[in-house]
């Protein structure tokens, strides 16, 4: 399930939410919890089918999401209504998120220089790293599509992280665990390994991040010094 990865690679560009931060499963339960009260009364049976799209979301910037989702089973979701969800969603992936088990021993291993590159707002960033003791791992190489205004999948988080370095993006190797960031490193030109460690369908996952362009999958970090290992020879 991999392609040959022969040229070599000397940055390291991460993901965080889903990658670093385990916190994919927070905002999937503060998300669904929120909305749930919003699905019109024809609809009061679509709790599952609402949560499945949520989930498959996952990855975008959460104004993105809510309007998708808004939009699927009209929620009828106004301004406010995204304020509050925001500032939830962003509230519990600050204080309840913890580390995706064994990557900060990974990326300690890894000498390569590495940069953060999320859909995320800088202040949620950091705040997850803080709390996870991971904040330093990247000494200021941290980007936000949120801040730059054209969010993943568009590629300039992750080309803003290449500039960051000043090398070309193909130098560049990105971890990334949703088919939205996936599809954003591809589009920047990085090549980029799909991480499923803690998808709720690994297997699904896995494959849905193959066919958007990843390289290859891992799903146990401590595999990752392993994989680039042949990068930085």
């Amino acid at each position: 399930m991999s392609k040959t990865m022969d040229s070599h690679i000397s940055h390291l560009i991460c993901d965080c939410d889903g990658v670093l931060l385990d916190s994919e499963s927070i905002a999937l339960a503060v998300l669904h919890r929120e909305l749930t009260p919003y699905l019109p009364p024809s609809m009061l049976q679509a709790g599952p089918a609402l949560h499945s799209a949520i989930a498959e979301r996952l990855g975008m910037m959460t104004n993105l999401l809510l309007d998708e989702v808004d939009s699927e089973f009209k929620l009828g979701l106004g301004a406010a209504d995204y304020d509050a969800i925001n500032l939830a969603v962003g509230r519990a992936c600050s204080e309840e998120v913890n580390p995706v088990p064994g990557v900060r021993e990974a990326l300690a291993a890894i000498a390569l220089p590495k940069a953060v590159a999320s859909n995320s707002s800088l202040d949620r960033i950091h705040a997850g790293l803080r709390r996870c003791d991971l904040l330093e791992l990247f000494d200021g190489h941290i980007h936000s599509g949120h801040q730059l205004g054209s969010p993943k999948p568009a590629p300039d988080v992750y080309l803003a992280a290449a500039a960051g370095f000043g090398v070309a993006p193909r130098q560049c190797i990105a971890i990334d665990d949703s088919i939205t960031g996936v599809r954003s490193a591809v589009a920047a030109g990085i090549r980029v390994i799909g991480f499923t460690g803690v998808a709720h369908d690994r297997q699904r996952a896995g494959a849905r991040l193959l066919a958007a362009g990843a390289e290859r999958i891992f799903d146990d970090m401590r595999q990752l010094t392993e994989l680039l290992s042949k990068q930085t020879a």
